[in-house]
């Protein structure tokens, strides 16, 4: 199971055999045998890599779920008083606010021996790597939701436009942007759409500090959380509030119903404690 999910994460029997330290042929061999043991192809072979076939996506959810639940079988025989693990916790550039990192502190504070790993990334991202039990939870943005997941608790941002100066024109504007699916983005392109405003003036970032120093310089302008502005920074930029149906976006933490764990469990009651 694990090289037939190696194989599949990385779309390749050579990438998945240098992953796991194995030679290439028996990586080819032990997939090969797989796939006759199940009597079904679980990829299509192409001259770049590999992609899983129908049946393979299926296989690969079974997979994940019975290798994620034997890490918390092995955990939870482990756990003592001060009980130890791993945490994965996906989070977008934007949720460094709302006290996360205050919660994260406190929570490696009261529980040292736990190893916390953060993984960055848009929210479609995010929200695909819960799903496939790559991590145990994600902060994510927007309000997407889908069946298999838990939302433990969500916040709402107010969202404006922030500038150096005031914007007496729109068009031939520049704006900075994070990656491809962050709401944020979407929304900015709603937005500019909604008014007839041409946006194709993208400067597309990947981290919050750049973004916010692109403003500050007067390079570009943005849509963001109010929040990401602390008072310390607040006076170096100019923020206007967005029509309603922009003007605010919602931030949850999500897990998958079917897995959660004593260290999950006690990450996720910190959390909701802070914001209560």
């Amino acid at each position: 199971m694990k090289i037939f999910i190696a194989v599949a994460d990385e779309g390749s029997f050579s990438k998945a055999a240098e992953k796991l330290g194995y030679v290439q042929s028996n990586i080819t061999v032990r997939i090969k045998k797989l796939e006759s043991e199940l009597g079904v192809e679980l990829f299509k072979r192409y001259n770049k890599g590999v992609l899983l076939t129908e049946r393979g996506s299926l296989f690969y959810e079974h997979c994940s779920a019975i290798l994620k639940r034997t890490e918390q079988a092995i955990a939870t025989i482990k756990e003592s008083e001060t009980y130890g693990g791993e945490l994965s916790i996906g989070v977008v550039e934007t949720v460094v606010s709302n006290n996360f990192m205050e919660s994260l502190a406190e929570f490696k504070k009261e529980h040292p021996n736990v190893s916390v790993s953060l993984i960055t990334g848009t929210s479609p991202e995010l929200q695909e790597k819960v799903l496939k039990y790559k991590i145990d939870a994600a902060f994510v943005t927007g309000d997407s939701r889908v069946d298999a997941l838990e939302y433990e608790f969500c916040i709402v941002d107010e969202v404006a436009l922030v500038s150096k100066t005031i914007l007496e024109n729109y068009h031939n504007h520049t704006w900075a942007v994070f990656p491809r699916g962050c709401p944020f983005r979407n929304l900015l392109e709603e937005w500019l759409e909604e008014n007839n405003i041409k946006k194709s003036n993208f400067i597309e970032i990947n981290t919050l500090d750049t973004m916010l120093n692109c403003v500050k310089a007067g390079l570009a302008s943005t849509i963001l959380p109010i929040s990401m502005l602390s008072w310390s920074q607040i006076d170096n930029y100019f923020t206007v509030s967005l029509p309603e149906k922009y003007g605010t976006i919602q931030t949850c933490l999500v897990r998958r119903k079917d897995l959660q764990n004593k260290v999950l469990s006690s990450f996720i009651t910190k959390i909701k404690k802070n914001h209560d």
